[in-house]
């Protein structure tokens, strides 16, 4: 197949032409999956969804939309994530607003968010409180509460900016109602006594070692508060879960996040904490991903 050699300034005029060159574009910079981002971004462009793009390949575009999708292009030929450009990001079945100050949320976390309907549904699902701890874009925070409609919680976040990303998606999401989001460090803003029958979190995780091993995406363009947890990766651990421990109801869970080669070390911290260690969940690449630790 020919090569469509576009010149600076020349229009795209047809959806199938301009999504000959977009993936063309993306082959020859290495990105991954070409041709689905090529549907994406275009997609994007012409406010349709990617079926639309699919089902009219003769569709005219303006000059406006080749000269949008040329720029997109050239962002995610340079590694910005995806998601950033188009400001979303599916999530547990949800839409959420993503940006670049929050990490963009992953389909291994909805391991947690699955525990945690469970968990809440053996309890009866009935006036459940939570809290998530680095809310980020709220996509754990938001994605229970829709998910067990009798629970209450808590966002909390040290990034101002992240907060401001989560209420939107709470509201969204038709969940505001039932979150409340905290600008806080862990879980200081709460008093050291037994409230919450869920303390969730997906923290920073990613040893600095690690850096140069990571994506350029993930490490050009993602928080880096929201990804590295000092040399070891396992910085945040010991004081969350010291925090966790005494705000756990009797019989309530802390349901977090580890990295990959980290659960044993955790539930040692979660053991010497007082905390219970039930399961460690396995993300679909058989990795240990989720832990879940009892108050009993």
């Amino acid at each position: 197949m020919a090569r469509i050699l576009i010149r600076e300034g020349s229009d795209l005029h047809t959806v199938r032409d301009a999504l000959r060159w977009a993936e063309e574009e993306l082959v020859e910079a290495g990105i991954e999956f070409p041709r689905r981002t090529a549907e994406v971004l275009l997609a994007f462009v012409v406010n349709r969804d990617r079926v639309w793009i699919l089902a009219h390949p003769e569709g005219l575009l303006s000059r406006a939309h080749s000269d949008l999708l040329r720029d997109l292009i050239e962002r995610r030929k340079s590694r910005e994530p995806l998601q950033y450009i188009t400001g979303y990001q599916e999530f547990f079945g949800l839409r959420f607003r993503v940006g670049a100050g929050v990490l963009i949320p992953r389909p291994e976390t909805e391991l947690l968010v699955e525990k945690t309907i469970e968990l809440g549904r053996d309890l009866g699902g009935k006036d459940l409180r939570f809290v998530d701890v680095g809310t980020g874009s709220g996509c754990i925070a938001v994605s229970v509460a829709c998910g067990l409609a009798g629970s209450r919680g808590f966002g909390v976040d040290i990034s101002f900016e992240a907060l401001g990303i989560a209420r939107q998606n709470a509201l969204m999401n038709g969940a505001e109602d039932r979150i409340e989001f905290v600008c806080a460090d862990l879980l200081d803003c709460f008093p050291p006594e037994p409230a919450f029958h869920f303390v969730l979190s997906n923290p920073p995780y990613v040893s600095r070692r690690g850096a140069d091993m990571l994506p350029r995406e993930v490490r050009d363009y993602e928080p880096d508060v929201a990804l590295f947890s000092g040399e070891s990766g396992l910085e945040i651990y010991r004081p969350l879960i010291r925090q966790a421990a005494p705000r756990l109801l009797s019989g309530g869970c802390l349901l977090m996040e580890v990295g990959a080669g980290q659960s044993d070390e955790v539930k040692g911290i979660a053991r010497e904490e007082g905390l219970f260690p039930e399961a460690v969940l396995e993300d679909l690449r058989g990795i240990p991903r989720c832990l879940v630790a009892r108050k009993r």
